[in-house]
Protein backbone atom coordinates (compact mmCIF):
# COMPACT_ATOMS: atom_id res chain seq x y z
CA UNK A 1 0.00 0.00 0.00
CA UNK A 2 3.31 2.73 0.73
CA UNK A 3 4.33 1.68 -2.65
CA UNK A 4 0.80 2.32 -4.04
CA UNK A 5 1.07 5.59 -2.03
CA UNK A 6 4.61 6.85 -3.03
CA UNK A 7 3.57 5.89 -6.81
CA UNK A 8 0.45 8.23 -6.98
CA UNK A 9 2.38 11.06 -5.15
CA UNK A 10 5.26 10.76 -7.49
CA UNK A 11 2.77 10.81 -10.21
CA UNK A 12 0.74 13.64 -8.45
CA UNK A 13 4.23 15.44 -8.08
CA UNK A 14 5.40 15.09 -11.70
CA UNK A 15 1.64 16.29 -13.01
CA UNK A 16 1.63 19.03 -10.73
CA UNK A 17 5.69 20.55 -12.53
CA UNK A 18 3.43 19.46 -15.86
CA UNK A 19 0.98 21.96 -14.88
CA UNK A 20 2.91 24.69 -13.03
CA UNK A 21 4.83 25.26 -16.51
CA UNK A 22 3.23 28.25 -18.44
CA UNK A 23 1.47 27.24 -21.76
CA UNK A 24 4.39 28.86 -23.64
CA UNK A 25 6.66 26.95 -22.42
CA UNK A 26 4.89 24.03 -23.66
CA UNK A 27 4.58 25.73 -26.96
CA UNK A 28 8.21 26.86 -27.47
CA UNK A 29 9.26 22.90 -26.43
CA UNK A 30 6.40 21.63 -29.25
CA UNK A 31 8.18 23.84 -31.67
CA UNK A 32 11.96 22.73 -30.62
CA UNK A 33 11.36 19.08 -30.70
CA UNK A 34 9.85 19.51 -34.54
CA UNK A 35 11.78 19.05 -37.71
CA UNK A 36 11.50 22.51 -39.73
CA UNK A 37 10.52 22.55 -43.75
CA UNK A 38 10.50 25.47 -45.38
CA UNK A 39 7.10 26.03 -46.73
CA UNK A 40 8.17 27.51 -50.12
CA UNK A 41 10.54 24.89 -51.23
CA UNK A 42 7.94 21.90 -50.03
CA UNK A 43 5.54 23.59 -52.68
CA UNK A 44 8.25 23.36 -55.09
CA UNK A 45 8.91 19.65 -54.09
CA UNK A 46 12.43 20.09 -53.19
CA UNK A 47 13.98 21.06 -49.77
CA UNK A 48 16.09 23.38 -48.66
CA UNK A 49 19.43 22.45 -48.66
CA UNK A 50 22.06 23.34 -45.86
CA UNK A 51 24.20 26.34 -46.07
CA UNK A 52 27.76 24.90 -47.53
CA UNK A 53 30.53 24.24 -44.33
CA UNK A 54 32.14 27.31 -43.36
CA UNK A 55 35.44 25.92 -43.76
CA UNK A 56 35.69 26.41 -47.50
CA UNK A 57 33.13 23.24 -48.76
CA UNK A 58 31.54 24.13 -51.72
CA UNK A 59 28.22 22.86 -52.79
CA UNK A 60 28.45 20.41 -55.84
CA UNK A 61 28.85 22.14 -59.22
CA UNK A 62 25.98 22.62 -61.75
CA UNK A 63 26.01 20.12 -64.20
CA UNK A 64 25.75 22.54 -67.32
CA UNK A 65 28.32 24.88 -65.63
CA UNK A 66 30.54 22.32 -66.03
CA UNK A 67 29.42 21.44 -69.48
CA UNK A 68 30.04 25.27 -70.22
CA UNK A 69 33.35 24.64 -68.89
CA UNK A 70 34.35 21.60 -71.08
CA UNK A 71 32.61 23.96 -74.10
CA UNK A 72 35.36 27.02 -73.08
CA UNK A 73 37.78 24.32 -72.85
CA UNK A 74 37.54 23.10 -76.25
CA UNK A 75 37.53 26.64 -78.17
CA UNK A 76 40.66 27.71 -76.25
CA UNK A 77 42.69 24.72 -77.32
CA UNK A 78 41.26 25.03 -80.73
CA UNK A 79 42.78 28.88 -80.95
CA UNK A 80 46.17 27.56 -79.14
CA UNK A 81 46.16 25.48 -82.62
CA UNK A 82 44.98 28.05 -84.60
CA UNK A 83 47.62 30.61 -83.34
CA UNK A 84 50.45 27.81 -83.30
CA UNK A 85 49.40 26.68 -86.66
CA UNK A 86 50.07 30.80 -87.49
CA UNK A 87 53.75 31.19 -85.76
CA UNK A 88 54.30 27.81 -87.99
CA UNK A 89 53.31 29.42 -90.86
CA UNK A 90 55.43 32.92 -90.39
CA UNK A 91 58.68 31.02 -89.54
CA UNK A 92 58.33 27.69 -91.71
CA UNK A 93 56.92 29.37 -95.07
CA UNK A 94 57.48 32.95 -94.62
CA UNK A 95 53.85 33.96 -95.36
CA UNK A 96 52.34 36.71 -93.56
CA UNK A 97 49.18 36.76 -95.30
CA UNK A 98 48.28 32.98 -94.12
CA UNK A 99 50.08 33.03 -90.66
CA UNK A 100 47.69 36.62 -90.10
CA UNK A 101 44.88 35.08 -91.04
CA UNK A 102 45.36 31.54 -88.77
CA UNK A 103 46.21 33.89 -85.56
CA UNK A 104 42.78 35.90 -86.96
CA UNK A 105 41.03 32.39 -86.41
CA UNK A 106 42.89 31.75 -83.21
CA UNK A 107 41.74 35.23 -81.78
CA UNK A 108 38.21 34.69 -82.63
CA UNK A 109 38.12 30.48 -81.15
CA UNK A 110 39.98 32.18 -77.55
CA UNK A 111 37.30 35.17 -77.35
CA UNK A 112 34.19 32.97 -77.99
CA UNK A 113 35.72 30.36 -75.53
CA UNK A 114 36.46 33.58 -72.84
CA UNK A 115 33.21 35.66 -73.46
CA UNK A 116 31.52 32.40 -73.09
CA UNK A 117 32.84 31.85 -69.76
CA UNK A 118 32.44 35.19 -68.76
CA UNK A 119 30.18 37.65 -70.49
CA UNK A 120 27.60 35.23 -72.36
CA UNK A 121 27.32 32.19 -71.18
CA UNK A 122 24.39 31.57 -73.28
CA UNK A 123 26.69 31.01 -76.27
CA UNK A 124 28.19 27.91 -74.42
CA UNK A 125 24.84 26.31 -72.98
CA UNK A 126 23.22 27.17 -76.84
CA UNK A 127 26.46 25.41 -78.20
CA UNK A 128 26.13 22.31 -75.75
CA UNK A 129 22.53 22.11 -76.24
CA UNK A 130 23.22 21.94 -80.15
CA UNK A 131 25.50 19.22 -79.70
CA UNK A 132 23.47 17.27 -77.69
CA UNK A 133 20.31 17.40 -79.86
CA UNK A 134 22.70 16.11 -83.10
CA UNK A 135 25.39 14.46 -81.51
CA UNK A 136 23.53 10.88 -82.47
CA UNK A 137 23.16 12.12 -86.17
CA UNK A 138 26.87 12.86 -86.14
CA UNK A 139 27.82 9.77 -84.85
CA UNK A 140 25.52 8.17 -87.86
CA UNK A 141 27.18 10.03 -89.92
CA UNK A 142 30.34 9.09 -89.06
CA UNK A 143 29.38 5.52 -89.37
CA UNK A 144 28.16 5.98 -92.56
CA UNK A 145 31.81 7.67 -93.49
CA UNK A 146 33.41 4.10 -92.33
CA UNK A 147 31.17 1.97 -94.41
CA UNK A 148 32.32 4.55 -97.29
CA UNK A 149 36.02 3.76 -95.83
CA UNK A 150 35.28 -0.26 -96.02
CA UNK A 151 33.97 -0.10 -99.23
CA UNK A 152 36.49 1.84 -100.79
CA UNK A 153 39.52 -1.06 -99.15
CA UNK A 154 37.49 -3.83 -100.89
CA UNK A 155 37.37 -2.07 -103.97
CA UNK A 156 41.58 -1.81 -103.79
CA UNK A 157 41.21 -5.50 -102.59
CA UNK A 158 39.39 -5.95 -106.14
CA UNK A 159 42.14 -4.16 -108.07
CA UNK A 160 39.97 -0.43 -108.47
CA UNK A 161 42.08 2.56 -107.92
CA UNK A 162 40.47 5.64 -107.82
CA UNK A 163 43.84 8.10 -107.31
CA UNK A 164 43.29 9.13 -110.97
CA UNK A 165 39.31 10.34 -110.50
CA UNK A 166 40.70 11.55 -107.04
CA UNK A 167 43.04 14.45 -109.28
CA UNK A 168 40.73 14.59 -111.86
CA UNK A 169 37.88 15.91 -109.63
CA UNK A 170 40.24 18.33 -108.30
CA UNK A 171 41.47 19.50 -111.66
CA UNK A 172 37.88 20.10 -112.88
CA UNK A 173 36.45 21.70 -110.09
CA UNK A 174 39.34 24.74 -109.87
CA UNK A 175 41.33 23.75 -113.85
CA UNK A 176 44.87 23.60 -113.78
CA UNK A 177 44.96 27.69 -114.22
CA UNK A 178 43.35 28.45 -110.92
CA UNK A 179 45.37 25.70 -108.50
CA UNK A 180 47.62 27.94 -106.28
CA UNK A 181 50.85 27.54 -107.57
CA UNK A 182 49.54 25.21 -110.44
CA UNK A 183 50.68 24.04 -113.40
CA UNK A 184 52.12 20.36 -114.97
CA UNK A 185 56.13 20.02 -114.82
CA UNK A 186 57.86 18.13 -117.13
CA UNK A 187 56.59 14.48 -116.95
CA UNK A 188 53.36 15.73 -116.78
CA UNK A 189 52.44 15.61 -113.14
CA UNK A 190 49.99 18.09 -112.18
CA UNK A 191 52.15 20.80 -109.55
CA UNK A 192 50.13 22.94 -106.90
CA UNK A 193 51.34 24.83 -103.75
CA UNK A 194 48.54 24.20 -101.22
CA UNK A 195 47.05 27.26 -99.50
CA UNK A 196 44.49 27.60 -97.05
CA UNK A 197 42.26 29.87 -99.64
CA UNK A 198 42.17 26.58 -101.92
CA UNK A 199 41.16 23.94 -99.23
CA UNK A 200 38.24 26.58 -97.81
CA UNK A 201 37.29 26.42 -100.97
CA UNK A 202 37.66 22.81 -101.64
CA UNK A 203 35.61 21.62 -98.53
CA UNK A 204 33.10 24.42 -98.22
CA UNK A 205 30.67 23.13 -100.66
CA UNK A 206 30.65 19.45 -99.35
CA UNK A 207 29.94 20.55 -95.83
CA UNK A 208 27.23 23.02 -97.03
CA UNK A 209 25.75 20.14 -99.66
CA UNK A 210 25.91 17.65 -96.56
CA UNK A 211 23.52 20.14 -94.83
CA UNK A 212 21.94 21.29 -97.78
CA UNK A 213 20.91 17.32 -98.40
CA UNK A 214 18.18 17.42 -96.51
CA UNK A 215 16.23 18.63 -98.77
CA UNK A 216 16.30 15.64 -100.72
CA UNK A 217 15.41 13.54 -97.82
CA UNK A 218 19.40 13.17 -96.61
CA UNK A 219 20.13 11.03 -100.05
CA UNK A 220 22.59 13.69 -100.94
CA UNK A 221 23.95 13.79 -97.53
CA UNK A 222 24.27 9.46 -97.31
CA UNK A 223 25.87 9.70 -100.79
CA UNK A 224 27.97 12.81 -99.77
CA UNK A 225 29.17 10.73 -96.39
CA UNK A 226 29.44 7.34 -97.90
CA UNK A 227 31.54 8.35 -101.02
CA UNK A 228 34.11 10.71 -98.73
CA UNK A 229 34.95 7.66 -96.85
CA UNK A 230 35.19 5.11 -100.17
CA UNK A 231 37.43 8.18 -101.46
CA UNK A 232 40.34 8.15 -98.72
CA UNK A 233 39.82 4.52 -97.96
CA UNK A 234 40.84 3.60 -101.60
CA UNK A 235 43.32 5.87 -101.99
CA UNK A 236 45.31 5.63 -98.82
CA UNK A 237 45.05 1.78 -99.22
CA UNK A 238 46.67 2.23 -102.59
CA UNK A 239 49.16 4.70 -101.23
CA UNK A 240 49.62 2.98 -97.90
CA UNK A 241 50.80 0.01 -99.70
CA UNK A 242 53.36 1.92 -101.42
CA UNK A 243 54.88 3.68 -98.85
CA UNK A 244 53.45 2.15 -96.04
CA UNK A 245 49.98 2.96 -93.34
CA UNK A 246 52.62 5.15 -90.86
CA UNK A 247 52.97 8.07 -94.10
CA UNK A 248 49.11 8.15 -94.53
CA UNK A 249 48.22 8.69 -91.24
CA UNK A 250 51.12 11.34 -90.78
CA UNK A 251 49.15 12.85 -94.43
CA UNK A 252 45.53 12.42 -92.98
CA UNK A 253 45.74 12.71 -89.35
CA UNK A 254 47.09 16.56 -88.54
CA UNK A 255 43.73 17.93 -90.46
CA UNK A 256 41.56 14.86 -90.74
CA UNK A 257 41.16 15.53 -86.85
CA UNK A 258 39.41 18.68 -87.56
CA UNK A 259 38.19 18.13 -91.06
CA UNK A 260 36.65 15.28 -90.10
CA UNK A 261 34.68 16.22 -87.45
CA UNK A 262 33.31 19.50 -89.23
CA UNK A 263 32.28 17.03 -91.91
CA UNK A 264 30.48 15.54 -89.48
CA UNK A 265 28.33 18.10 -87.86
CA UNK A 266 27.40 19.59 -91.20
CA UNK A 267 25.72 15.87 -92.32
CA UNK A 268 24.15 15.46 -88.64
CA UNK A 269 22.35 18.67 -89.11
CA UNK A 270 20.89 17.62 -92.70
CA UNK A 271 20.10 14.11 -90.78
CA UNK A 272 18.55 15.85 -88.08
CA UNK A 273 16.29 18.08 -90.32
CA UNK A 274 14.94 15.10 -92.09
CA UNK A 275 13.92 13.78 -89.08
CA UNK A 276 12.37 17.09 -87.62
CA UNK A 277 10.48 16.45 -91.28
CA UNK A 278 9.21 13.35 -90.30
CA UNK A 279 7.99 13.91 -86.77
CA UNK A 280 6.02 17.17 -88.29
CA UNK A 281 4.43 14.67 -90.77
CA UNK A 282 3.65 11.79 -88.35
CA UNK A 283 2.37 14.62 -85.76
CA UNK A 284 4.73 14.05 -83.18
CA UNK A 285 5.90 17.88 -83.48
CA UNK A 286 3.87 20.86 -83.26
CA UNK A 287 6.44 23.13 -85.38
CA UNK A 288 9.26 22.09 -88.00
CA UNK A 289 11.23 25.03 -87.32
CA UNK A 290 11.32 27.28 -83.81
CA UNK A 291 13.75 30.14 -82.93
CA UNK A 292 15.42 28.25 -80.64
CA UNK A 293 16.08 25.55 -83.43
CA UNK A 294 17.29 27.64 -85.67
CA UNK A 295 19.62 29.50 -83.04
CA UNK A 296 21.09 26.26 -81.93
CA UNK A 297 21.59 24.98 -85.31
CA UNK A 298 23.23 28.13 -86.56
CA UNK A 299 25.68 28.18 -83.08
CA UNK A 300 26.47 24.83 -84.22
CA UNK A 301 27.06 25.45 -88.17
CA UNK A 302 29.47 27.87 -87.70
CA UNK A 303 31.07 25.48 -85.18
CA UNK A 304 31.79 22.96 -87.42
CA UNK A 305 32.37 25.50 -90.13
CA UNK A 306 35.67 27.36 -87.94
CA UNK A 307 36.77 23.58 -87.72
CA UNK A 308 36.45 23.16 -91.51
CA UNK A 309 38.62 26.77 -92.00
CA UNK A 310 41.58 25.33 -89.18
CA UNK A 311 41.57 22.04 -91.03
CA UNK A 312 42.76 23.94 -94.33
CA UNK A 313 45.12 25.66 -92.66
CA UNK A 314 46.98 22.38 -91.50
CA UNK A 315 46.56 20.71 -94.21
CA UNK A 316 48.04 23.83 -96.33
CA UNK A 317 51.24 24.32 -93.76
CA UNK A 318 51.32 22.40 -91.43
CA UNK A 319 50.81 18.11 -92.11
CA UNK A 320 53.42 18.15 -94.72
CA UNK A 321 55.61 19.44 -92.41
CA UNK A 322 54.77 16.91 -89.65
CA UNK A 323 54.58 14.46 -92.38
CA UNK A 324 58.79 14.95 -93.27
CA UNK A 325 59.87 14.75 -89.72
CA UNK A 326 57.57 11.82 -89.25
CA UNK A 327 58.27 10.38 -92.23
CA UNK A 328 61.88 11.61 -93.92
CA UNK A 329 61.84 10.38 -96.97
Amino acid sequence: MSGSDDDRTGRSEATAGREERPPADRRNDSRTDRPTVGLQDDREGTVSSPEPDRGGTEPPADPGSRRNRIWAALLLSLAVVAVGTGGTILVAHDAPTAAAGAAVLGAGLGAAGLAGRTVTPSLLSTLEAAWTEHRPYAWFSAALFAVGIGIGVALYAAGVDLTELLLEMITEDFGEGELPGGGVDPVGEITFEPTASFFIANNTPPFLAAIGGALTLGLVTLLIMVFNGLLIGNVAAVLGAETGPVLILALIGPHGIFELPALFIAAGVGFRFVHRVGQRIVGSRDALFTKAYLARTAVLVVFGWLLLVLAAFVEAYVTLLLADVLVPL
